[in-house]
């Protein structure tokens, strides 16, 4: 009869720590890559293109790290809005990382400021509409210290407390306060919507500061009538168009509700009422109680809420491409009458911006799997709108014929980061060195490459697209006051 072995005891095999730990690390390591690659990753964000949404900025030293979803993209393709991580297409050796503006089948067209979209199958563009969420991400709320004009009379009845919370208004009877006093207009501030600890350390010469006007406009305060108030209304003015927010106070007659009145349309003025509140109650301010006010312009559409409810909306024309805006706070009430309005805070809506001597595109007819993105920092971002290949075809050796491509990166001196560089001498120059689009180094002597014409190069194709942000874990600024951990929209 054969004899079977008997297993030896654990406790009695041979031991070979070496080995084990080795096995352990190498484990760790795949773990680790797989889960780097497949899953989630973090990332440095180096430039101020996506700024403030997320921060790059070496004036500050706040360079934001962010935390990137990998898994979903193996599974789903990007959606619009979303901050997406990709392979540059002009040199895929790096990552950029935007926000998903144009999809798959549809054109898109930057005017007046605002996205829009044509969908296949549509016969017109409409405008870009963003959920709430990322529309609240999106804008970017004023400094109105002191920057409120009163009109006339009004400055011996009311007085302004500014506030990093919003401004205060004490009004004791009639009158009505401007924003902005200095300009003729509401402009796109560079600075706007930076964290107040940092503003004044942001560079913005050369940054198109201020050049345009900007009536994609909110307001929001908190206003609390006495007896003798007969109405309280905010005013965002677009050019000739006014667009009148209306609350009716304790001493308004009994039948009147809050409205919106737009005036100077190219229709006819529009009136929109509110019946009656959410929870029933008369849509009205009564004496005494505090309530939430928010009024916006917003992508051609106008919307009045209290306490956090819609209560009136209408959509509107189109806006003219320059339009001077404003806001105004009026108050109807008798001398003696005290009305407060707390908390008073003003944004303004990313405003898209288009130099044609900087910029090549401003539509995009996009072909299926490629995506257009674009930077939340208009005025400061390469995105879509100017992303360029420089072309040069070899002329002589094994490579005759071929063509090599990379980012263009043009600039009247050389320097490190010019693509094409070229290497000077007296004879104009005598070397090309270039930067294909897989971030590899070529150079040519003189009359081995000749230029061809340059290509824009405006999509990022689906392959490229890696993941998406999702949150900012970092950095820390106390001396700033600034902490950036949140949730990415």
């Amino acid at each position: 009869m054969s004899k079977v072995a008997a297993s030896e005891p654990a406790s009695k095999q041979k031991s070979h720590p070496w080995r084990d730990n080795i096995e352990a690390v190498a484990v760790a390591i795949a773990t680790i890559v797989l889960f780097k690659y497949f899953v989630v990753e973090a990332y440095k964000i180096p430039t101020g293109s996506m700024q403030p949404t997320l921060m790059g900025n070496a004036e500050t030293g706040i360079f934001d790290r962010v935390i990137v979803d990998k898994f979903s993209y193996h599974f789903r393709d990007p959606e619009r809005f979303e901050i997406a991580v990709f392979n540059y297409p002009l040199d895929s050796s790096k990552n950029f990382i935007k926000r998903i503006i144009g999809m798959p089948g549809e054109e898109l067209e930057i005017r007046g400021g605002d996205p829009w979209i044509r969908p296949e199958g549509q016969e017109d563009f409409t405008i870009l509409r963003r959920p709430r969420s990322i529309q609240d991400a999106q804008l970017r709320r004023l400094d109105t210290e002191g920057e409120w004009k009163m009109s006339m009379g009004t400055a011996g009845r009311w007085r302004i407390k500014p506030s990093s919370s919003g401004d205060e208004f004490s009004a004791t009877g009639r009158g009505e306060a401007t924003f902005p006093r200095t300009y003729e207009s509401i402009r796109d501030n560079y600075v706007d919507g930076y964290p107040e600890g940092i503003k004044d350390k942001i560079i913005t010469l050369k940054k198109g500061s201020n050049f345009n006007d900007v009536s994609d406009l909110r307001a929001r305060c908190e206003v609390r009538a006495d007896a003798g108030c007969r109405e309280v209304a905010i005013e965002l003015h677009e050019g000739r168009r006014r667009f009148k927010f209306i609350l009716p106070g304790p001493a308004a007659p009994a039948s009147e509700r809050a409205r919106i009145i737009a005036t100077g349309l190219d229709s006819d003025d529009l009136e929109v009422v509110a019946t009656e509140m959410p929870d029933g109650e008369p849509a009205r301010l009564t004496t005494g109680d505090r309530y939430e006010v928010e009024v916006e312009n917003l992508n051609d559409r106008l919307a009045l809420r209290i306490d956090g409810d819609e209560v009136a909306a209408a959509e509107i024309p189109p806006a003219p491409d320059r339009a001077r805006s404003k806001v105004t706070l009026r108050i109807e009430a008798p001398q003696g009458s005290t009305t407060t309005v707390d908390d008073m805070k003003v944004w303004r809506d990313i405003y898209y911006t288009f130099d044609p001597t900087r910029q090549k595109v401003s539509r995009w007819n996009i072909p299926p799997g490629n995506y257009v993105v674009l930077g939340d920092n208009s005025q400061d971002s390469s995105d879509g709108r100017d992303w360029t290949l420089v072309q040069f075809q070899i002329e002589e050796g094994e490579r005759a014929g071929e063509t090599v491509s990379g980012n263009l990166r043009e600039s009247s001196s050389p320097r490190p980061d010019a693509n094409p560089l070229y290497l000077p001498s007296k004879r104009k120059w005598e070397q090309l060195v270039l930067r294909d689009t897989l971030g590899e180094r070529h150079v040519f002597e003189r009359g081995e490459a000749t230029r061809l014409s340059d290509e824009v190069a405006p999509l990022v194709s689906r392959d490229l697209i890696r993941g998406r942000a999702v949150a900012v874990v970092w950095p820390l600024a106390p001396q700033h006051d600034v902490y950036r951990w949140k949730w990415v929209r």
